[in-house]
């Protein structure tokens, strides 16, 4: 049987180019470029993974610089313990450093402010009153202990009845991590 269409040689031609144009694009469109993207992103994959093991690799060169680093800092981090303990703490190191200084301390500690969820302040009063150069001695060390503080207010003045003594108002605010 005679199929219904012939075809001339030249629309046979025709048919067979466009056939093939037709396998191309659906070659490339529907198996290459999907494998094309594939790679791409499996190569940006790789150099992300690359890039992320070298950063890790210079951190653990740097691992003993950090440890060291840590280690001078980790006195003004404390943990997350007890508030109240802390306060106590703080207290009391400020009453053996007054009684090393020779000085008369008198503490007014004041509620603490928690800044957010982890960091917290609390704020202390100090009258200290003695010598001027025990004083200078008390606030040389307050100023080098280890811990967050801050000075809010210090105020110097001389006591009137006695030659040599000095009298400061000091506010301190400390940080607790």
């Amino acid at each position: 049987m005679k199929s219904p269409v012939a075809f001339q040689p030249r629309e046979r031609r025709l048919a067979l180019i466009a056939g093939i144009v037709i396998s191309c694009w659906a070659f490339l469109s529907l198996l290459m470029q999907p494998l094309w993207e594939q790679v791409r992103d499996l190569r940006l994959k790789v150099q992300t993974q690359t890039d992320r093991l070298e950063s890790l690799g210079s951190l653990l060169a740097r691992a003993p610089s950090i440890e060291r680093d840590y280690q001078a800092v980790a006195a003004y981090l404390e943990g997350a313990g007890e508030r109240a303990d802390e306060q106590g703490t703080f207290l009391n190191e400020l009453e053996a450093l007054s009684r090393a200084s020779q000085v008369r301390l008198n503490l007014k500690p004041r509620p603490v402010r928690a800044l957010d969820e982890r960091v917290s302040r609390f704020e202390v009063e100090l009258d200290v009153e003695g010598l001027q150069p025990n004083l200078m001695a008390f606030l040389d060390t307050l100023l080098r202990m280890p811990a967050l503080i801050e000075i809010e207010r210090l105020r110097i003045s001389a006591v009137p009845a006695k030659v040599d003594t000095l009298r400061a108002t000091i506010v301190i605010q400390k940080l607790s991590l």
